[in-house]
């Protein structure tokens, strides 16, 4: 198990990335509305630096929020001070009675801990039906075979002015993987500091996983956006319901 998203680059996603999870928050209380759920835990698995977990709580919900990055979690701490913040795996970690889980932002695909996998997954889907109250939502995204828009090497850039990013990515569609190296600048005084993470990703065929959802007890919908947010190429949303046992 590999630590990522260190201090650096944790203070750069929260600065410059946090639209995806803001637009997943403002959909998933929309949901959790329409559902007539107003109160109760929402979990919240990957919850980096707190952006969605800070909305849900200002809602009135109660947040558990896990990450296995201290960085992040230590910035959600900061955002969210009513929140529950643990650092460990969101794969093996306690799931308490709850009416809603999100992962927002590939965190079902990420390889920081080696034993993902989908039989992995499918457990945790299990265990998530087995925390939700009835009726409860989860609501994720996952990236699939295909996720650089069919080319198989990608190279980007962005300048925030106080910090940059460098990223390239490497898709092997046969092993279903994905290898995605950032270089981070952060300015620090009058220089700025670098730091280099490589991330491993496991490629999850959407028509896989909603066979999975089913197999645990959910009915879930493939998502093309949230809250008008349009996912990338290669990015699908599923939101899924636990079904009521009678």
């Amino acid at each position: 198990m590999s630590h990522a998203y260190r201090e650096d680059l944790s203070w750069i996603h929260d600065l410059g990335f946090g639209d995806l999870a803001r637009n997943a928050g403002e959909l998933l209380l929309r949901k959790l509305a329409e559902e007539g759920i107003d109160a109760g835990r929402v979990i919240d698995l990957g919850c980096g630096s707190g952006v969605l977990a800070a909305m849900v709580s200002d809602a009135g919900y109660d947040v558990l929020g896990i990450d296995l990055s201290p960085a992040m979690i230590e910035l959600a701490r900061e955002r969210v001070p009513d929140g529950r913040f643990l650092c460990e795996s969101l794969l093996k970690a306690e799931l308490p009675s709850c009416v809603a889980v999100v992962a927002v932002g590939e965190c079902f695909n990420y390889r920081f801990d080696e034993s993902v996998s989908r039989e992995a997954l499918r457990g945790l889907f299990g265990r998530i039906h087995a925390a939700l109250q009835p009726g409860g939502l989860l609501l994720f995204d996952a990236a699939e075979p295909g996720r650089l828009a069919g080319e198989e090497e990608l190279k980007t850039h962005v300048d925030g002015g106080d910090w940059a990013l460098l990223m390239s990515a490497e898709e092997n569609p046969q092993a279903r993987r994905l290898i995605r190296c950032i270089t981070s600048f952060r300015r620090v005084g009058d220089l700025f500091r670098r730091d280099d993470e490589c991330h491993e990703m496991e490629l999850l065929p959407a028509d896989e996983l909603l066979a999975d959802l089913s197999s645990t007890g959910f009915d879930a919908e493939l998502l093309e956006d949230y809250a008008g947010y349009a996912l990338p190429a290669g990015l699908r949303g599923f939101l899924a319901k636990a079904r009521r046992i009678d």
